[in-house]
């Protein structure tokens, strides 16, 4: 296969992959991925079990009734004052209801307690899962994204460097140019047209990651950043710190299993405590007569009973104690991994506040990068023509220029990639954000 029917097969390729299915801006992708996407689907399925806690808690509080029953038939063969055995058949049945009303159950009102923690500690890992969910949401449309452009900034490479292979054949025509010339503006087209299948290919890769996500082929509008990029930045570091202290969701579901950890241990120590409960009982039985007695009386008698039932628990070989010791145990690790948890957050916030003021920085230098690129291309383009540059400097000159374009597109993309995780790693990320982004791009 030439070379001309391999970038026709690219750029059919490039139209496929390009081609609009269904295009999603980024906030119409992450509300597509709220209810797609797996993960975070079964992450909010965990946060509605977790909530069924708190009322299962409150049932051990709340008076519980029980009606129990029996009914049987009794049949045999008796004999009586030395006569003849006879059948004999008895029925009876008996039934009680009875009604328990905890007092004094110091175990039950703090696990009660304790499933309040549970279901704070459910609430912070769904909020770690909305927020991972915005940060792979974005990463996802910014990755098909940049793929996309570098499609756009790989098409116009390969356009260029055709232009330059045609100038180079035509001036070794006419003997204005060398051999070299030509196998050197070949050797770039061949360099390019590589490029250009690996942009497509690294389209095709990033679309099926965000396919997977949201459960269906989707298409994105083909869109880039504008220049200027809001800066992060003007909120001092501190209080990024500060925010990250109190509002980080793994500090905050470390806080809540501390708490869960400190209620276990109390509700372990008051398994000492005696109990008081409240009982009221009423019953009815039937009998039919007795395989013991010839006469067949029948009773029925009916009852109630109202007690208070004290329960002291004096030994139970150990497992109270062991129990105690174990929650004592389990809440120094709780309250070490909530430690942790505070160092990672700060840290994360450290290196993503870094990684945004890096990336403005390297924005910057880009841009200048892309100003002069463009004008080394027409510098050497104009010196190609009246004979001061030769045809490799202006195939450099063009290379270097659309590396820096790819560079820029991929240096904006890491810093708003840094800005989403540094209010990620402070507590604050939201949807809001995501429209916000929309705000900043244009149509590509």
């Amino acid at each position: 296969m030439n070379a001309d029917r391999i970038l026709l097969v690219v750029l059919l390729l490039v139209g496929m992959a390009m081609a609009p299915v269904r295009a999603q801006t980024l906030p119409a992708v992450y509300r597509k991925a709220q209810t797609e996407d797996a993960q975070y689907r079964a992450a909010r399925k965990g946060f509605e079990a977790a909530q069924e806690k708190l009322p299962q808690a409150r049932a051990a509080l709340l008076p519980s009734v029980n009606l129990t029953g029996s009914n049987s038939n009794q049949v045999g063969d008796a004999s009586f004052s030395y006569g003849p055995y006879e059948n004999r058949s008895v029925n009876s049945w008996n039934w009680t209801a009875q009604i328990t009303q905890p007092l004094i159950r110091p175990g039950n009102w703090i696990a009660y307690r304790q499933a309040g923690a549970q279901i704070e500690h459910a609430q912070a890992q769904l909020t770690v899962a909305e927020q991972d969910l915005m940060l792979r949401s974005a990463q996802a449309y910014f990755d098909v994204m940049l793929a996309k452009e570098n499609i756009r900034v790989s098409e116009t490479q390969l356009s260029a460097v055709n232009e330059q292979l045609v100038l180079a054949e035509r001036n070794y025509s006419v003997g204005t140019g060398t051999i070299t010339d030509v196998h050197e503006a070949k050797a770039k087209r061949g360099l390019a047209l590589s490029q250009s299948i690996a942009a497509v290919n690294e389209l095709a890769s990033r679309q099926a990651e965000l396919d997977k996500m949201l459960g269906e082929p989707m298409t994105l509008l083909p869109v880039r950043f504008k220049q200027d990029l809001p800066s992060i930045t003007t909120v001092l570091l501190s209080d990024w710190l500060s925010s990250a202290a109190t509002q980080n969701p793994q500090v905050k579901i470390q806080e809540a299993a501390l708490e869960v950890a400190q209620k276990e241990v109390a509700k372990n120590m008051s398994a000492h405590a005696p109990t008081l409960d409240l009982t009221y009982s009423h019953n009815g039985v039937f009998n039919s007569g007795s395989l013991s007695s010839p006469a067949d009386l029948a009773t029925r008698t009916r009852s109630h009973q109202t007690a208070l039932q004290l329960t002291v628990p004096l030994y139970s070989g150990g497992s109270v104690q062991s129990r105690v010791r174990e929650a004592l145990l389990l809440e120094d690790k709780a309250r070490d991994e909530l430690l942790l948890a505070q160092r990672s957050a700060a840290s994360q916030v450290v290196q993503a506040y870094a990684g945004v003021r890096n990336g403005q920085s390297q924005i910057e230098a880009l841009q200048a990068a892309v100003e002069a690129g463009r004008e080394a291309v027409e510098a050497n383009k104009i010196g190609f023509r009246i004979g001061t540059r030769i045809n490799p400097d202006v195939l450099n000159a063009e290379q270097q220029l659309y590396a820096s374009m790819r560079d820029l597109m991929k240096a904006r993309l890491d810093a708003v990639m840094q800005g989403l995780k540094l209010k990620a790693a402070s507590g604050v990320l939201q949807e809001l954000d995501l429209l916000a982004l929309e705000t900043l791009l244009e149509a590509n």
